[in-house]
């Protein structure tokens, strides 16, 4: 669906003389991550209302996407499957971890502790199709041992004064940061 769609927008651009057809597929690859992420931003915030967890989701999700832009990891095989885990992802957010009212404090020191020693180990998690330089990998793991060890401190300042649900919503982000990168390395073998 998102392929014929940038394809056909991609095609137009070409007629209407917007763009010249040798550079037709660079616009159709532009297009679909465009149309993808237009989408997935669609699904999330419609979760997030519905579920009436903007600001939680708003937190998650920016800690989640700032980590794992230099953790790496897990990517599906097709903008369906990215689609449907997002859901996934989201509604168990949104229904099941923005409802937990008890032991928040222990979720939370939980969540960062499962997840730095994988972040530590694992990242950063390249995918097989983008290749990374050595400098780059060690860039993006200072990178990313440093981040996740501010959100953790964050994490431990939030709970300190008694942002129990705030606190949470970070560690959860963090959380899945590292269970992407988990999955990225054992899943996206190329």
């Amino acid at each position: 669906m998102i392929s014929k769609l940038a394809k056909n927008i991609a095609h137009f651009f070409v007629i209407q003389k917007i763009t010249e057809e040798s550079k037709e597929i660079i616009y159709v690859y532009g297009l679909e991550l465009l149309i993808s992420d237009v989408l997935n931003t669609i699904i999330v915030l419609l979760i997030a209302l519905f579920s009436h967890t903007l600001p939680a989701v708003i937190v998650f999700v920016t800690v989640f996407m700032g980590l794992r832009r230099f953790v790496g990891g897990y990517h599906a095989n097709s903008h369906l499957s990215c689609m449907f885990t997002l859901v996934i992802v989201m509604l168990v957010f949104s229904y099941g971890i923005c409802n937990i009212s008890e032991y928040t404090h222990i979720y939370s020191i939980a969540f960062v502790a499962l997840a730095l020693p994988i972040i530590f180990c694992f990242a950063p998690v390249p995918h097989p199709n983008k290749p990374m330089s050595k400098e780059k990998g060690i860039n993006l793991r200072r990178k990313s041992s440093i981040l996740a060890v501010t959100l953790t401190t964050a994490v431990v300042v939030l709970l300190v004064f008694q942002y129990h649900k705030l606190s949470l919503y970070v560690s959860s982000g963090i959380l899945l940061s590292a269970i992407a990168a988990l999955l990225g390395r054992f899943l996206n073998r190329g």
